[in-house]
């Protein structure tokens, strides 16, 4: 289906986003190392039933990469991801909305819902984490990070999606394609600061009382660092409930999209 691109102005930062169907409004935040394409493989599905809204996120694709400046504040933040997200609902004057996070995505949606629960109708969490990652990830991703200097960004990619979060996933050709694209799209500032704010970052977990929406949480059946965190994330978030998405890991849209896609729209209004 066809997208329209767009883009808007938070706090002097640019953020582009995509225009896609039509239906009740669904705002979909991508994962680390990605842009707006990663739903680009079931952006029809969704877009049948919903008006899906698909934006960068700052240091993402279009998006703008603040640079990264010693003394000057982090523009890379759990409360600057909420505030692109928030700035797309503003832009498109929607009071509110369903909201879909994955992975790093889920800080953007995690933080909005906690911070300002009135915007968000629904909220999906889809291999999300509101804690502190465990450190087997933590320490793996601080060689992520050293490998940006080192190595450059092409390389670095091709080590991120050889990591444990990845396995499962069928690298075809469209596959490649679409992960070179990304790589095109990336600038060392951007990635460090977005790897900032999935890796080093404060727990989210005291927070997640806050959230009113009726909450969706997938999980992937093997992927083993977060099956505790949805558990957990379903005791405390007061209307939540929880899928464990057979056969899975942590990649689940492109394991089994067509599993995720009725997991999804099962779950909207």
């Amino acid at each position: 289906m066809r997208k329209q691109r767009y883009e808007t102005q938070v706090n002097g930062v640019s953020i582009a986003y995509q225009v896609s169907g039509n239906g009740p409004p669904l705002v979909c935040c991508h994962a680390m190392g990605w842009d707006h394409t990663l739903w680009d493989n079931i952006r029809d599905d969704l877009s049948k039933r919903h008006t899906l809204i698909t934006l960068d996120q700052r240091g993402c694709g279009a998006s703008d990469h603040p640079s990264l400046t010693p003394g000057n504040a982090n523009p890379y933040t759990v409360e600057t991801f909420a505030d692109d997200l928030e700035g797309v609902l503003d832009e498109l004057g929607l009071q509110q909305a369903s909201i879909l996070g994955f992975s790093m995505g889920a800080v953007a949606a995690l933080r909005l819902a906690t911070r300002a629960p009135e915007r968000v109708e629904r909220l999906i969490l889809a291999s999300a984490m509101s804690s502190r990652l465990p450190e087997p990830i933590i320490e793996r991703a601080r060689k992520v990070a050293q490998m940006v200097e080192s190595h450059g960004l092409a390389q670095t990619y091709q080590f991120y999606f050889s990591g444990p979060l990845f396995e499962g996933v069928p690298r075809t050709p469209a596959f490649n394609r679409q992960l070179d694209a990304c790589v095109r799209w990336a600038t060392p500032q951007g990635f460090l600061g977005c790897f900032g704010v999935t890796i080093d970052r404060p727990s989210m977990a005291d927070d997640l009382h806050r959230i009113a929406a009726p909450t969706l949480i997938l999980v992937g059946e093997r992927d083993v660092h977060y099956l505790d965190e949805a558990e957990l994330m379903a005791t405390r978030i007061p209307r939540a409930k929880k899928t464990i998405v057979p056969g899975v890991g942590h990649a689940m849209s492109y394991q089994a999209p067509a599993l995720f896609v009725d997991q999804v729209l099962s779950f909207l209004p």
